[in-house]
């Protein structure tokens, strides 16, 4: 289609004599580019050397009979646009500037939404790719949506359905689980994942030593990526077959079966090392239905239909899971996982299509706020020029040849703009990588993409500022301008203050939605999450938990050490880092079978203590009662679930849970308060917990004296029990503040570009404003004469501007709060819609157009009028 209309194009303009060979030379060139490269992409380079040949040498002589000379024509044109560019340099500079930051600001964005849309689209046939997610439904209606799914659930579906042609299970270790030797020093690997032998051949990705078939099939086999590859051995030639010692959970010799390329880093699922799932089978079961903590993919046929597919899938629910679950399988792409997953238990945090759409109509914002300055600016100087168009006229210039003329001059300053946004963009790359916490690799001379919307927005841009003040300058009545009867056009005066209008809204819209979302993330991070998570460390444990008990009693003696407790999964962590069970749950003789998802956890009877947590009814567990070593804490959500009317009333009863209702009562002990121990996204899950004396990590309460020496004794003290592994550890606060990173990407580039926007406006109404003024000259110098202060000057002018103001204020704060209490319902704790930071960009926005009205005018009112007059 490409090709079709740049040949369409080429034939319209090619002088005659030259069309055949210069025809002939494109034609070899497409079929030489579709050799080494797509048909598409031959297409572009033919259209973009069909573009190229656009010049005067090669365009056919235009029939109308005034055109005489095309060549001498486009000169002219080209000279007298530059004399006029050059006469008013401040306001070439604000056109040419403005234009640049508004074309930079579009594609920085631009790239950065592109990256963000590209997750796992690298994959081979990644429209066929899917995961299996199971959803939690009550009465018709999805509760929870979970990102993992059950270990032969993979397998089930394939011997079901015939549209699923390939599986592969997985499982993502917990941090600290997996341990590396390399020489004598133990390094965390926390990128592993434990995977069967489909995963290759499902994912494809490239394979530079081994077999993928054969590979991860076996027990104790282990593939590296070539960073891994080169990080232990040094290289990635004749690394297969050598074997790693690998410690953690899974300690073991393993043997390199496999090297492949580094996985892109836009993924959802990022991994540097892959175990085969077979090792772990003599200690996890991979074919029981009584919990789902597995990542499991699926690759469809071509042709299936996936809502057919997931009609289907609710009778297979029942079949495998019982007819009381309200458990049901469900499927979602790949490619949509990053952008437009709201799942729990994903692996790793991901980005918002919600964020994606905001920054998209910034981005538009800034350029359109561009485009008005131009506009605006021009039609403004429309009485300036109505002379030059008057005297155009009457020596017999056409219409057609003074849009041509006005639209030369909209192409000189857009080309400059856009040469000038080019180089922007490669000096402002690093930073905005930096600032977005990517790394988007753009090469902006060779990136087709960005030359080709570069190229269309300069078009674009050229046409859109340049055609309507052209259309308007070059209607002017002559006899009426060489008369002195000409004035101001209404619609040119309506447009303009229209424009202004639409640039005052848009910068309400993004002054608010900063405060906004910093005030969110504020909150997020100032919340009290139900512990304490000040001068609180946390690390997991070393393998060896049989030295646990005698490790923390040594810490307890430290100075700076106020408690040491320990837990099964620590607050703060993604919503992966913590264990599920499906299935019912029941408090015997009180409450009716509920059947939903429980989230487990475990701690000892130090935790409470440690972190502050309030046992609101019961008591804690205590090591030194035999029945606690069986019994459970639940937690309040997990009461208002089970529709507890009286909390105190469970306490010494039992609760059964799992998939089979005759499972082991446990004992209550007690009941404690709610915590977050993930995003504030998300609700506090119902959640269970065991007495566990050895649990997975430690949680360690800081006394604030002498941090520094507390940690550096805590290493040593580690280090003498567990010299095979690492010392890992974080601030609890800071883990927490981890999980909101994107969050803070977004408002880190929402205030940027929000400022960004406001400049350019300011820009644009300070030229706007510095001509109107100059238009007022020889009023202000008799103003001045009949006794006007500089303050009814400034105030005068100013007057001008205060409807637009307001206008632009109405229309734009039910658009703000429409638009920010859309982004805030992503939340499920968040800050109630603060009016005042409306109030306060109101009068943020006012003082700012003041200030910049100000100065021109200020300037104005403070000169001589005997000066001003004389010179009108």
């Amino acid at each position: 289609m490409i090709k079709k209309w740049a040949e369409r194009f080429f034939e319209w303009y090619c002088h005659p004599d030259y069309y055949e060979d210069i025809r002939g030379d494109l034609d070899e060139l497409y079929r030489r580019q579709t050799v080494r490269h797509s048909d598409r992409r031959a297409g572009l380079v033919f259209a973009f050397e069909v573009l190229l040949l656009f010049r005067p040498s090669i365009i056919r002589p235009l029939q109308w009979p005034f055109l005489t000379n095309t060549s001498d024509m486009f000169k002219n044109y080209f000279k007298i646009s530059l004399r006029n560019l050059f006469k008013y340099p401040s306001n070439t500079l604000i056109h040419v500037l403005g234009l640049a930051l508004g074309l930079t600001a579009f594609l920085l964005i631009d790239q950065y939404i592109s990256f963000e849309k590209s997750y796992d689209t690298f994959h081979p046939g990644s429209e066929h790719l899917f995961r299996l997610t199971t959803d939690n439904v009550k009465d018709g209606e999805i509760q929870v949506r979970d990102a993992m799914s059950f270990a032969p659930s993979g397998k089930a579906l394939q011997e079901e359905l015939p549209e699923v042609i390939a599986y592969t299970t997985t499982l993502k270790p917990g941090q600290g689980d997996v341990i590396f030797r390399k020489g004598e020093i133990p390094v965390e690997e926390n990128q592993t994942l434990l995977v069967d032998s489909g995963f290759l051949q499902l994912f494809g990705y490239a394979v530079l030593d081994g077999d993928k078939t054969t590979m991860l099939r076996e027990p104790g086999s282990i593939v590296l990526t070539r960073s891994q590859a080169e990080k232990y051995f040094g290289t990635t030639q004749q690394v297969v077959g050598k074997t790693i010692e690998v410690l953690g959970i899974i300690g073991r010799p393993f043997e390199v079966t496999g090297v492949i390329e580094d996985v892109p880093k836009n993924t959802h699922y990022g991994f540097n090392t892959l175990i085969s799932l077979s090792t772990m089978q003599e200690r996890i079961q991979n074919d029981a239905w009584n919990g789902y903590n597995y990542y499991t993919y699926l690759r469809l046929q071509q042709d299936a239909d996936v809502e057919v597919l997931r009609s289907k899938l609710p009778a297979l629910s029942y079949k495998y899971l019982g007819e009381e679950t309200n458990l049901q399988f469900n499927l979602q792409a790949v490619e949509d996982i990053h952008l437009y997953s709201d799942f729990t238990f994903e692996p790793e945090i991901h980005g918002s299509a919600k964020a994606v759409s905001f920054l998209s109509l910034i981005s538009m914002f800034i350029l359109l706020i561009a485009w008005v300055n131009y506009i605006n600016l021009s039609t403004a100087r429309a009485m300036e020029r109505a002379r030059e168009v008057g005297l155009r006229k009457v020596v017999g210039a056409r219409k057609g040849q003074l849009v041509g003329q006005f639209l030369m001059e909209s192409l000189l300053i857009n080309f400059g703009g856009a040469l000038l946004a080019l180089f922007l963009v490669i000096l402002l790359l690093p930073y905005f990588n930096d600032l977005v916490g990517k790394d988007i690799l753009i090469q902006p001379l060779t990136n087709l993409n960005l030359l080709q919307k570069l190229f269309f927005f300069f078009l674009f841009g050229t046409v859109v500022t340049g055609l309507y003040p052209a259309l308007m300058m070059s209607s002017f009545r002559p006899i009426g301008i060489l008369r002195g009867s000409f004035g101001r056009t209404k619609k040119g005066g309506v447009l303009r203050k229209t424009l202004v209008v639409f640039q005052f809204a848009s910068s309400l819209i993004l002054v608010a939605g900063t405060v906004i979302i910093y005030q969110q993330i504020r909150y997020m991070t100032t919340r009290d999450m139900g512990i304490d998570t000040e001068q609180v460390i946390s690390f997991q444990n070393a393998p060896d938990r049989d030295k646990y008990e005698a490790f923390t009693n040594e810490l307890r003696r430290l100075n700076g050490i106020a408690e040491v407790g320990g837990i099964g999964s620590r607050p703060g962590g993604g919503s992966s880092e913590i264990s599920s069970s499906s299935g019912g749950i029941q408090i015997v003789g009180k409450t009716d079978r509920l059947e939903s998802t429980m989230y487990v956890n475990d701690f000892d009877d130090h935790l409470m203590k440690t972190l502050d947590l309030d046992v609101l009814y019961g008591r804690n567990f205590d090591r030194e009662t035999a029945a606690d070593s069986n019994g459970v804490i639940l937690n309040l959500s997990l009461l208002k679930a089970l529709k507890v009317d009286d909390p105190t009333s469970v306490v010494g009863e039992y609760v059964r849970f799992g998939r089979d209702p005759e499972n082991d009562k446990f004992p209550i002990v007690g009941v404690v308060n709610d915590y977050n121990r993930s995003s504030l996204k998300s609700q506090v899950e119902p959640t269970i917990f065991f007495f566990n004396q050895r649990p997975a990590a430690s949680v360690i309460k800081l006394n604030g004296q002498k941090t520094a020496a507390t940690i550096d004794q805590i290493q040593q003290v580690w280090s003498r029990f567990f010299p095979q592994a690492p010392f890992t550890y974080s601030f609890l606060d800071q883990r927490f503040e981890r999980l909101y990173m994107e969050d803070r990407k977004f408002g880190r580039l929402f205030l940027n570009f929000a400022f960004l926007a406001i400049f350019v406006a300011s820009m644009g109404l300070y030229g706007l404003s510095s001509y109107l003024s100059l238009q007022r000259t020889k009023e202000v110098g008799v103003r001045k004469v009949l006794g006007a202060s500089v303050s009814n000057i400034v105030l005068l002018f100013f007057k001008d501007f205060v409807w637009l103001i307001l206008i632009g204020i109405l229309l734009g704060l039910p658009l703000t709060f429409i638009g920010m209490n859309d982004w805030l319902s992503g939340y499920a704790y968040r800050i109630n819609f603060p009016w005042w930071v409306l109030l306060l960009t109101v009068i943020m926005i006012t003082l700012i157009a003041f200030f910049t009205v100000s100065i021109q005018t200020l300037k104005l009112a403070l000169s001589n009028p005997a000066k001003t007059i004389r010179q009108e």
